[in-house]
């Protein structure tokens, strides 16, 4: 086993500790320390905010061993904090290594994404994007742990879930002996972690739709939900 001696979260969501990213990432993270690692916990939305966060920001990331991003899926894609981030370490790894193609991979990046949609596999595109960062930035891709049904959890702990959560815990546990062993995840990881918390599916649409409704009543604008206000008006000739 190749031993580290440092593992930092990212947590990539604006809701930071009240995430349900922060819930995935902080439990990994958690079960990564058991193997003596050291740990630290950044949010991103409050840790590139000036230059002088920045710059201490991209400080411990070259003091790291082991990188771990928790962030949601946006319409397909990263939020837009995150983006910003992953420049800045591409960039700043980049200037460390005025030779780009001399890059050292000395560093190991994985990554959990979840997202709201019952298909965990709705965050595909998402990893094309991190993969392609950690070859930019000189870093080993482990791989990334796809999530559905991100709803459920609305940043309480896994561990308050019940059995809900048993099969994404387990998958969680075996994420963190490959991450310190610098494997690529296995395909045990993969199969546990993104099996839906939720079964039949439906029962969770139906949920979250009468979820969506009750806060659209909530907020006085239940009868406007089918509204198009920039609908493009079709006029006769």
């Amino acid at each position: 086993m190749i031993k580290f001696k440092k593992a930092i979260l990212l947590i990539g969501s604006p809701k930071g500790k009240d995430s349900f990213s922060a819930s995935l990432g902080s439990y990994l993270l958690s079960k990564v320390e058991e193997y003596d690692v050291s740990i630290e916990k950044v949010y991103l939305h409050s840790e590139i905010n000036t230059e002088a966060k920045r710059i201490q920001f991209l400080d411990k990331i070259e003091e790291t061993d082991i990188i771990i991003l928790a962030a949601p899926l946006y319409v397909d894609t990263l939020p837009a904090k995150v983006i910003r981030t992953l420049s800045l370490i591409a960039e700043n790894r980049k200037n460390i290594n005025s030779d780009h193609s001399d890059l050292e991979t000395d560093k190991s990046f994985a990554v959990i994404v979840n997202c709201g949609f019952p298909e965990a596999e709705q965050n595909k595109t998402a990893f094309k994007v991190y993969e392609q960062f950690a070859k930019e930035a000189g870093f080993k891709y482990l791989g990334g742990i796809s999530i559905g049904m991100g709803g459920v959890v609305s940043g309480r702990s896994l561990l308050e879930m019940g059995g809900m959560s048993s099969d994404l815990i387990k998958g969680l546990e075996r994420a963190a002996d490959d991450i310190v062993r610098s494997h690529r995840f296995s395909d045990s990881v993969i199969e546990k972690t993104s099996k839906p918390m939720i079964s039949p599916k439906w029962i969770y649409t139906l949920v979250g739709n009468f979820s969506w409704r009750y806060q659209a009543f909530q907020n006085r604008v239940y009868r406007k939900m089918n509204d198009k206000p920039y609908r493009r008006e079709k006029f006769n000739d």
